[in-house]
């Protein structure tokens, strides 16, 4: 299999010199439009960014002709990057790429962009069929994945395929976690503290209760919980009466997120009951407000799915050890898989995502090129 590793890293190089912050993607928006068009897709910009505030158009989406009738091949990446991405300066070196500390590299997920775009330019040079292959690229994954939650994915025939947006080439992402983001609002009684405590409900105390009631942390195999933000109180010297904690749940199975999620509301109300007291003849109970929202479902991409035993067998051929596993992190792919797609993720080779340390493992990069290539020559329905 032919692969012109030069022109592969020269079109990474040529991306990570375009700053692309999350909810500043216009530019790099604008040129994956035109390299699609050079490459012989019809290329088609959404509306994604009039749903929150950047100043991209919004997702990209290439269609690129095939030599044989076949459903598309979804082959997807995000045009973001985090922070501090401006004004990368690439270093390479003789397996690697890295920036010069200052900034972030950009390989996450530059590198799985310029992948695409060199299979297509690859598809058009040799003379092997190949399916039809819809290209797409979204904004603001790094911030709540923007840009795929308001994807125009009916524009899209194809649901399989890959993203390309994991680290390391021997990982296959193929579950990921449905995430709840929790969020409470817990309204005690205020008191004077040193003269009459007795006379307040606290809602740290509430709170404290609950949580203790509460399973957190690791739950099982494949869910975990977690409160990571706690705001409240005035002074020191009044019983806190307003509390706020915002957190999450996680589950690699849709039933067990449901019945954690139950949980934890349970043991603020098993705490409404424990600190409802009268005062000067009166009942006094807290409120609690309890509000969970799904940020994204789970991704569960069965192991026996052609895609990934096409991903397995190439991985091989390249000398790949490889192994289809869970992730406890989420991705464009979750989101997506709410919509019907199918898309395993493909590493790319990158390593310290989102550090000043960020690296290019050069051989990685060359090798997940030639699985995707692959993966996508032997794709048939």
């Amino acid at each position: 299999m032919k692969i012109n590793e030069k022109r592969l890293v020269d079109t990474f190089l040529e991306l990570i010199k375009i700053d692309s912050e999350s909810f500043n993607e216009k530019a790099i928006q604008e040129f994956v439009a035109a390299r699609l068009k050079e490459l012989g897709c019809t290329v088609y910009v959404d509306n994604a960014g009039k749903a929150y505030e950047t100043n991209a158009k919004g997702n990209v989406i290439g269609f690129f002709p095939g030599t044989v009738k076949s459903k598309p091949i979804v082959l997807s990446s995000h045009i973001d990057t985090v922070v501090p991405g401006k004004g990368i300066k690439p270093v390479v070196k003789k397996d690697r790429i890295t920036s010069d500390g200052t900034t972030i590299l950009g390989a996450d997920d530059k590198a799985g962009v310029a992948i695409i775009l060199e299979v297509l330019r690859t598809l058009k040079e040799q003379n092997e069929p190949y399916p039809p292959v819809e290209a797409v690229f979204t904004l603001t994954e790094e911030n709540g994945m923007q840009g795929s939650k308001n994807l125009d994915y009916k524009k899209l025939k194809g649901r399989e395929g890959l993203i390309l947006d994991n680290e390391e080439l021997c990982e296959l992402l193929v579950q990921g976690p449905a995430v709840n983001t929790i969020e409470v609002w817990i309204k005690g009684l205020a008191a004077h503290a040193g003269v009459c405590p007795e006379k307040g409900i606290s809602a740290l105390d509430v709170a404290v209760y609950a949580l203790s009631q509460m399973k957190l942390g690791r739950v099982d195999k494949e869910t975990v919980a977690n409160f990571g933000i706690v705001k409240g109180g005035q002074a020191t010297n009044i019983v806190m009466d307003e509390l706020y904690l915002k957190g999450e749940a996680r589950s690699l199975s849709d039933a067990k997120l449901k019945k954690q999620t139950a949980h934890m509301k349970a043991c603020f109300e098993k705490a409404v009951k424990h600190f409802t007291k009268k005062i000067d003849g009166k009942v006094h109970k807290p409120q609690v407000k309890f509000v969970p929202v799904q940020r994204y479902p789970a991704v569960n991409v069965p192991k026996t799915h052609p895609m990934v035993k096409a991903v397995l067998a190439a991985a091989k051929q390249q000398g790949v050890a490889m192994r289809a596993m869970a992730s406890g992190g989420g991705c464009d792919a979750n989101v997506l898989s709410g919509f019907g797609f199918t898309l395993p993720n493909l590493g790319v080779g990158c390593r310290g995502c989102h550090t000043l340390k960020e690296s290019l493992e050069l051989d990685e990069f060359y090798k997940a090129f030639k699985i995707t290539l692959s993966a996508v020559l032997v794709y048939r329905k």
